[in-house]
């Protein structure tokens, strides 16, 4: 038998960090979808490009660009392909064992708040 109280003002304390936490991973996300798109779209604008020979040690600084961007594109798909591996796996593992309450006591009178009266 398990035990389950929880006061308005935890569940209000915990609504404020969750909400927190929730706008961080969103602005994550966003923010690792606007580099994908904007790095696809400097390699698409930029492929045909003149070379300028501008760049360090004379070579072109459009290509340079242009190989960092394919770079980040490469491992950022190195990323989803092991989170598109991993998530599956983990989600299997974690829907086969039990859920653990870390609140998890025995219920007593005491805890329960019942007074005994003769």
């Amino acid at each position: 038998m398990h035990c389950f109280t929880a006061s308005r003002a935890d569940s209000i304390a915990s609504g404020g960090k969750q909400s927190v936490k929730r706008l961080l991973a969103l602005t994550v996300c966003v923010l690792f979808i606007a580099v994908s798109i904007l790095s696809g779209a400097v390699i698409l604008i930029h492929a045909n490009h003149i070379h300028d020979y501008d760049g360090p040690h004379g070579s072109c600084a459009a290509c340079a660009h242009l190989a960092t961007a394919g770079n980040l594109l490469k491992s950022l798909a190195a990323v989803i392909a092991g989170a598109a591996l991993a998530f599956p796996g983990l989600f299997a593992i974690l829907s086969v064992l039990k859920p653990v309450d870390p609140d998890m006591g025995f219920c007593t009178l005491v805890r329960l708040k019942i007074r005994l009266n003769n």
